[in-house]
């Protein structure tokens, strides 16, 4: 026969109905085991964003934390350089020992560093994207870009500002001696504890600045950059205050996205 007919043959002894029926009953098969997959897939994605934002909750309070502590600290430094600059120039009379105290806390300075890995394993990773609220996605990234200037910033004054225009002059200038004691609760301890031991006090006294008169050069010099130095952390103090209450913000956004999630 001819092989054409035998083919022809064969189409019309085929079983349709049961061709169509094993042909659909195999798409739909095909069709759950993606929905499955897809399905699977969704779990998955979801139980990561939620690990995901539970560790950015927790980055976030820590920051908030680090800020606090950071505006309070510089808080203090402004306030110590207000008093000694007001006492310099006349306008207060305050305790010569109280004076050179303060001016011995501006020749510290605290450095800002947030915490951000789990920024940064979101990003390493590409699983930025696992986060579904897109606004949350803006908010999380402008914050760390934030975070990146403000505390290049904070590094760039206290290098410039605080370092190379206050703490070396003061050092060279012998003014007045190092006092025990800083505005950092850690740093204060720390020298606290190197007073008892060395049981040698340090007063007015050991400060070249009272032997001066009052209107000498040296202290026209000196409260110029105390004022310079006060200038220095008040803006720094509220550079940190305006990141703070970014992080607050962020910190806000993160909880109520893992609360839609629970």
């Amino acid at each position: 026969m001819n092989p054409v007919r035998r083919f022809a043959a064969a189409l019309r002894e085929m079983r349709w109905a049961q061709v169509v029926i094993e042909l659909a009953l195999l798409i739909v098969g095909i069709l759950v085991a993606l929905a499955v997959d897809g399905w699977i897939d969704d779990r998955r994605d979801a139980r990561l964003e939620r690990e995901y934002l539970g560790r950015l909750e927790r980055d976030l309070d820590q920051n908030l934390d680090i800020l606090l502590e950071f505006v309070e600290f510089e808080g203090r430094q402004v306030a110590d350089g207000v008093m000694a600059y007001r006492a310099l120039r006349g306008a207060d009379a305050t305790d010569r020992e109280t004076v050179a105290e303060a001016i011995s806390h501006l020749t510290h300075r605290r450095t800002l560093r947030l915490v951000r890995a789990t920024y940064e394993d979101l990003l390493s990773t590409g699983n930025l994207g696992l986060i579904r609220d897109s606004a949350l996605r803006d908010t999380i990234v402008k914050l760390y870009e934030e975070t990146e200037r403000t505390t290049t910033l904070v590094d760039r004054n206290n290098q410039q500002l605080v370092d190379q225009l206050f703490t070396l002059p003061m050092v060279d200038s012998g003014l007045v001696a190092p006092r025990f004691g800083a505005n950092l609760p850690a740093l204060d301890a720390g020298l606290r504890s190197l007073e008892q031991r060395i049981g040698v006090p340090v007063d007015a006294r050991n400060d070249r600045l009272w032997t001066l008169a009052e209107g000498s050069p040296e202290w026209g010099l000196l409260a110029n950059r105390i004022l310079r130095r006060t200038m220095a952390s008040n803006s720094t103090g509220a550079q940190a205050e305006a990141l703070r209450r970014q992080v607050e913000a962020a910190h806000d956004a993160v909880v109520a996205a893992i609360a839609r999630t629970d």
